[in-house]
């Protein structure tokens, strides 16, 4: 009788098992450790932004403790948030903009962390009208520590920008007059700001404004190999198919590369059996990507 192993097989494994023997135990070592990569994602803003809040309403499960009365801890916390075999690792970073002796204290925190990060979440509060600590530590911290790639701003709790009466809490959406002035808000900081690297998105965690997008944001954002785990641990309301493909394309172009890099040290006769073969392998692990982190 024909059995079904379909629940046993290994996709990757399949895929790879069509190049030549000596290189596969190599690029399956490689390709497993881009799959239980953890990506780092440091949450940056003034007390008060809604970090926790957006935490909650991006990723799966509470994630972040959420507290209307006292300010979180002034030290850096680390969350990790883990479903299935992946995980993803958030930095909860003190707020700038409480006082000007705390803000020296933490320029070197926010050096020292940069690195460590795939990814900044720079959340504003959407009637916030004090920006120049932010200001500040984006031009003369961020930047100079080749942070602006990394930097994605949300101006979070547009619902409450005004006219915050208008706010349509049928649709969880702002009303015409809302909308504009969440538009002057976003041109406002973008000449505070200066040129960014990825354009500032507006939402209102609370009620689920435009988390979504947001989403696709941070994906499109990501280093490639950091956007699959990403993907893996958002909502499922938010894993729409722009999410998946661009994480799909990033994970293949990921893999093409470690693939190149070890096919390129072959001598040249293996070497042209290997690339002759590495699209459809790339091709098959690409169609594994539900199986991996779906």
């Amino acid at each position: 009788m024909y059995k079904d192993d379909t629940a046993t097989r290994n996709p990757v494994k399949d895929a790879i098992d069509i190049l030549p023997e000596n290189i596969r135990e190599s690029i399956s070592r490689r390709i497993n450790e881009v799959i239980n990569y953890e990506p780092v994602i440091g949450i940056m803003g003034k007390t008060g932004a809604g970090k926790s809040s957006l935490c909650n309403a991006i990723f799966k499960g509470e994630v972040c403790a959420v507290s209307d009365v006292e300010a979180c801890t002034r030290e850096t916390q680390e969350i990790r948030i883990q479903f299935g075999k992946r995980s993803v690792k958030l930095i909860d970073i003190p707020g700038v903009g409480e006082s000007a002796e705390r803000d020296k204290e933490y320029e070197q925190l926010y050096r020292d962390l940069l690195p460590q990060l795939d990814l900044v979440l720079w959340v504003v509060k959407g009637d916030d009208r004090a920006f120049s600590a932010d200001e500040h530590f984006y031009k003369n911290v961020l930047i100079p520590a080749g942070g602006d790639s990394k930097t994605l701003f949300v101006l979070n709790q547009v619902d409450k920008i005004e006219p915050f009466r208008e706010w349509d809490i049928k649709n969880s959406q702002p009303s015409p007059a809302q909308m504009q002035n969440i538009r002057d808000k976003e041109t406002y900081l973008t000449q505070r700001f200066g040129f960014t690297d990825h354009p500032i998105i507006s939402v209102a965690a609370s009620e689920g404004y435009n988390v979504t997008h947001l989403v696709e944001a941070m994906v499109r954002a990501l280093p490639k190999h950091a956007q699959s785990g990403v993907a893996s641990q958002v909502k499922d309301e938010h894993k729409t198919e722009a999410v998946i493909e661009e994480a799909t394309a990033g994970f293949g172009a990921t893999v093409e590369q470690i693939i190149d890099a070890i096919i390129d040290q072959l001598p040249p006769g293996p070497r042209i059996v290997a690339k002759a073969v590495k699209k459809v392998v790339v091709g098959g692990i690409k169609k594994a990507w539900n199986w991996i982190f779906g």
